[in-house]
């Protein structure tokens, strides 16, 4: 991982602004494709809150024996996109197990199957917006038809199963820590989730060079810029169409390297 110039970020946050905009006009042309599961209730919410918690700080440690690489080795039955696929799962899994045993529905992770090829097309619809965004800002060295080849190809299935994982532990988090603290701390449950997550890179970013302030910095930016995803991806409650977008942006790092 590399420190990124204040333009990557800038470009970045106008190809998030574009795709979250565009949800919004989609969601008054179209209100009945989101929203259309009722909110879960919690018997016991903080209690949820806290397992919820612990299920992302077992995520970050599972994150760490990763990045000593203590999981499934690279050439795991020599196919390493397998092997980086279930480490991803690995890393994860406490969340996918947190749904399982406290017996609570996908849809308090955001997960739907009502609208799901809806939310998909308009997901890439979007996602396509976003990165003809980030390139007229950015202005990279390589074309836009380029950038569609190395995003969108089987290579990266990987990456993409991360970007779904993370979206769904952010979504679990969120989702009970509002119950907890209520409407009251809305806009307080909201930072500190896309801070946490945003925290959550800190030990990679270190591993890979960069310097704290370095890190800081980008640690920062992220979460101020993931306060403004989560605001909006709440009011969805679905993460499927944001999934697309999520990993569109998420490839855009490797375009200007």
């Amino acid at each position: 991982m590399v420190a990124f110039s204040s333009l990557y970020y800038i470009a970045l946050s106008c190809g998030y602004f574009a795709a979250l905009s565009g949800w919004s006009l989609i969601n008054r042309w179209k209100p009945a494709l989101w929203n259309s599961d009722s909110p879960y209730h919690f018997i016991h919410p903080w209690r949820e809150a806290i397992w919820a918690l612990l299920a992302a700080v077992l995520t970050l440690g599972i994150g760490q024996l990763y990045s000593g690489s203590h999981l499934v080795p690279k050439d795991f039955i020599g196919y390493p996109q397998l092997a980086e696929a279930i480490n991803q799962a690995l890393i994860f899994l406490p969340f996918v197990l947190l749904l399982l045993l406290r017996r609570q529905p996908a849809t308090t992770a955001w997960l739907s199957s009502r609208h799901i090829f809806g939310h998909v097309i308009a997901g890439l619809a979007l996602a396509l917006v976003a990165i003809c965004i980030f390139v007229l800002v950015l202005q990279p060295s390589i074309g836009f038809d380029r950038i569609l080849l190395n995003t969108y190809r089987l290579h990266n299935a990987p990456l993409a199963l991360q970007v779904l994982l993370e979206d769904i532990a952010i979504a679990i988090v969120f989702v009970r820590l509002r119950a907890a603290l209520g409407r009251r701390w809305f806009l307080i449950t909201v930072m500190c989730v896309a801070f946490l997550f945003s925290a959550s890179h800190y030990p990679s970013k270190l591993d890979d060079g960069q310097s704290f302030l370095s890190a800081t910095r980008d640690v920062l930016i992220d979460g101020a810029l993931a306060s403004g995803v989560i605001y909006v991806l709440q009011r969805s409650r679905d993460i499927v169409w944001f999934w697309c977008v999520h990993f569109a942006m998420d490839m855009m790092q490797f375009a200007v390297r």
